[in-house]
């Protein structure tokens, strides 16, 4: 172990021994029982994990820090807002960045570009995709400053990642309701901990938003997921049109990563939500039922459709014709607003 575990909280003991340097490779499965662990127990445990990562990714032995950085990697995709919020604050970046000299040495070591390459990724991930992007500003200044004292950042490539970003807020009412919870306890922990009179206002006015101080300024928690699932369709409708525009005499290969499978991508990855929701619905939510089924069947009709290009069969049998869903009232339900899935 790095230090006396005897005296050490039951996270910096996970931290330790996912952090051990007579490991070869990464305990993934530790890594993931921590992630576990934190959204289980919140409170002051993601800002713990975060410190206590930070501090390992310092160590002078280079194993130890990779070890960290994949760590801090898993919980970064494995947690929530809770420890996004932490991986945000000055004091974590600074501990992060702090072996990093005033000018960039001509090659970065591994441990180097594994930062950078995080930075990076955190910028163009949650700051940009999270419903509380506006939490991470510190992410951005922290990417500029490096950027500004010429450290350079190496574009990862965004297929994939965006494909996954399509569908990350797609969420049913219940689901964005917790997440707002859970985003304002912890919201609320980290104004109370800073304790400056500034934040202590912000942390008053916050604990009045959770009493339900001002119920007409609560979020309309349903016209967000119609409005997620009203960018799934649209999607749906394209695939549909791209397919609608291949010529069966001279017909384009349909391979992994181009746009057709992008765009199959995000409504492949959007269909066990909703198949989830239409169970939750039937108990639940019959209001939404019909709304849910309806995109479903939309989602599949042009996934076998996708399917059978990809296999060379552009057989035309009898298309339905398919009625767009209407999230909202008056809207979507104009007669031209109609897509036939064809083939």
């Amino acid at each position: 172990m790095l230090s006396n575990s005897w005296s050490a909280s039951p996270v910096e003991v996970y931290v330790q021994r996912a952090c051990d340097p007579s490991l070869r490779e990464p305990n993934y499965a530790l890594n993931l029982e921590l992630a576990d662990h934190i959204n289980q127990k919140k409170a002051n445990t993601p800002r713990e994990a975060a410190m206590s990562i930070a501090r390992m990714v310092n160590h002078r032995n280079p194993h130890v820090s990779i070890l960290a950085l994949t760590l801090l990697q898993t919980l970064v995709q494995s947690c929530g807002y809770p420890f996004h919020l932490q991986i945000s604050t000055k004091e974590f970046l600074n501990e992060l960045v702090r072996r990093f000299p005033e000018r960039p040495p001509p090659f970065p070591g591994p441990v180097m570009s594994r930062i950078l390459d995080l930075i990076h990724s955190w910028r163009e991930g949650i700051c940009r995709e999270s419903r509380f992007k506006e939490d991470f500003g510190n992410i951005r200044d922290m990417h500029r400053l490096l950027s500004f004292k010429g450290y350079r950042f190496r574009d990862n490539p965004r297929n994939q990642q965006s494909t996954q970003d399509a569908t990350i807020n797609l969420k049913s009412p219940n689901e964005l309701e917790s997440e707002d919870r859970e985003a304002q306890a912890a919201k609320l922990q980290e104004l109370i901990r800073r304790g400056t009179p500034k934040d202590l206002a912000a942390a008053q006015e916050l604990m009045k938003i959770m009493a339900g101080a001002n119920p007409d300024a609560q979020p309309d928690y349903r016209s967000k997921t119609m409005h997620e699932l009203e960018k799934l369709q649209a999607h749906v409708i394209l695939l549909n049109e791209m397919l609608d525009n291949i010529d069966p005499k001279r017909p384009d290969r349909l391979v992994t990563g181009d746009a057709y499978d992008q765009v199959a991508t995000i409504c492949r990855s959007a269909r066990p939500k909703i198949q989830r929701w239409i169970s939750e619905a039937e108990t639940d939510d019959p209001e939404s039922l019909d709304t849910f089924l309806s995109i479903n069947d939309l989602i599949n009709n042009v996934l076998e459709r996708y399917e059978r290009y990809q296999k060379g069969d552009y057989s035309q049998p009898q298309p339905p014709e398919t009625t767009l869903v209407s999230f909202y009232p008056g809207v979507l339900s104009h007669p031209s607003l109609r897509i036939t899935l064809t083939g």
